[in-house]
């Protein structure tokens, strides 16, 4: 992640990003090997942590009583991945709003970091809001580097 990331996130995101620094040290945040998307809802936040290289997913998540877990996936289980858009436009090269992905098991995981705006007036800045989109679609990159669909 991008130092501006680390400069906008709240005290209790940040001890979420602790919990990553942690769990796989900063590297995560500064290895190209790695790519992650953050999100804030009212009840939960989220990071989304691609690491390219060993083709995996790592879900972060932290609730109001600081509860973390922790999810690795394989990317291999991811049998569809699609981006949403609200109005594309290959001119300005919109950025998706939200990704779906389709597991193995059926199950459906979400990421849509403009909920984050809700949450966090922070977030409605329109550099902050542009970082974000970038970190999103870096992260949609690092996770088409580790699919074959």
């Amino acid at each position: 992640m991008s130092t501006a990331l680390r400069e906008r996130l709240t005290s209790s995101t940040e001890n979420l990003r602790t919990v990553a620094s942690l769990e796989f040290t900063d590297e995560v945040f500064e290895s190209d090997n790695y790519r992650s998307a953050e999100v804030l809802t009212e009840d939960l936040q989220s990071l989304f942590i691609v690491n390219i290289r060993e083709r995996t997913m790592t879900i972060l998540t932290m609730n109001e009583e600081m509860e973390v877990t922790k999810e690795t996936l394989f990317t291999d289980k991811i049998i569809s991945m699609k981006e949403l858009f609200s109005d594309y436009s290959l001119n300005q090269n919109t950025p998706p709003w939200k990704l779906e992905l389709v597991l193995l098991d059926g199950r459906t995981i979400e990421v849509e970091p403009g909920l984050s705006k809700l949450h966090d007036e922070s977030y409605k800045d329109p550099e902050i809001a542009g970082e974000v989109a970038e970190d999103f679609e870096n992260f949609i990159a690092g996770l088409k580097n580790t699919l074959i669909l």
